[in-house]
């Protein structure tokens, strides 16, 4: 949120901007590039920073309809496209089979 509000009032319609003007859906420049390179990173886009925000989200508790809404998506199936669930909830139901078969 700190950051959001540093942006109020530096322009009339965009949150982020580059020397005054709107940063773009083409944000994969030279900077870019340079910062992937310099992170050691492969085989990474710009998007997918737009499914791992999604997955924070439902991580988080974010509601499926509440997440659709927040990513501009029309439907809760593209929702589950690009948000993945936290998986702590899966060994605790994978342990249960586990505890069946040690009491034997």
């Amino acid at each position: 949120m700190t950051v959001l509000r540093e942006q109020v009032g530096r322009h009339p319609q965009a949150c982020f901007t580059y020397k005054g003007n709107p940063i773009r859906w083409d944000v994969t420049n030279t900077a870019w590039h340079n910062a992937i390179k310099k992170a050691e990173l492969s085989d990474f886009r710009f998007h997918d920073l737009r499914h791992t925000w999604a997955s924070w989200h439902r991580q988080a508790g974010t509601s499926c309809d509440e997440l659709k809404d927040l990513g501009g998506w029309k439907s809760r199936v593209i929702v589950d496209r690009y948000a993945k669930y936290a998986t702590a909830h899966l060994q605790v139901a994978a342990s249960r089979i586990v505890g069946k078969r040690e009491g034997d």
